[in-house]
């Protein structure tokens, strides 16, 4: 790898994660509405992980898991969001698990569905970057609620609920934001990068 491609890495991945950042300090990336919060911070861990891999949307994914972990810590909502705080959820462990594993897995898991995509679809590139967003997307609230059942079953999330979580308006909402902005961003930024 030549040095200047490796600065134009770094710099887009700083970009990125203080995009994240920005997101976590605003109303912008934990769309805080009781008794539920939604989010958009996964997708620049998404574009992030489309543009420049699985290691990169590793490390997007792990920023995103600290503004989860601090968000729940500082401004929760509701007693399941303190459950993502390993300060105040009562089980560290498994709060910090939830936290950072389905964060960090989809990183890697958007950049993996990507490539498969584009193999699959003879290189059909808008097509495979909506599809690794909401497959991706899906993958990541279903990590998150099904370690959210496993580890904290006072709340009473069992299969059920996950599966009806999935097709509630936040979460059509946030793969749709997802695939849309993923498209959007990614196309010119690739067309870019390849000349």
């Amino acid at each position: 790898m030549n040095k200047r491609y490796s600065t134009i890495r770094m710099t887009q991945l700083a970009l990125l994660i203080a995009i994240e950042l920005v997101m976590a300090v605003t109303p912008l990336g934990y769309i805080m509405i009781p008794p539920i919060a939604a989010t958009l911070m996964h997708i620049p861990v998404i574009v992030g992980a489309i543009i420049m891999g699985p290691k990169a949307g590793a490390a997007l994914g792990t920023v995103f898991g600290i503004t989860s972990l601090w968000k729940a810590s500082t401004q929760a909502t509701s007693p399941v969001d303190l459950a993502f705080s390993p300060f105040v959820s009562g089980k560290p462990i498994q709060s910090l698990i939830m936290c950072m594993g389905p964060r960090i897995l989809l990183g890697i898991l958007a950049a993996l569905f990507f490539r498969a995509f584009m193999e699959a679809f003879h290189g059909k590139e808008g097509v495979s970057i909506g599809l690794a967003a909401v497959v991706s997307t899906i993958c990541h609230t279903v990590m998150v609620l099904g370690l959210l059942a496993l580890f904290f079953s006072e709340f009473g999330m069992g299969v059920m609920s996950v599966v009806l979580s999935l097709v509630t308006v936040s979460s059509a909402c946030e793969m749709l934001a997802a695939a849309i902005i993923s498209i959007a961003v990614c196309i010119p930024l690739r067309k870019m990068l390849n000349q």
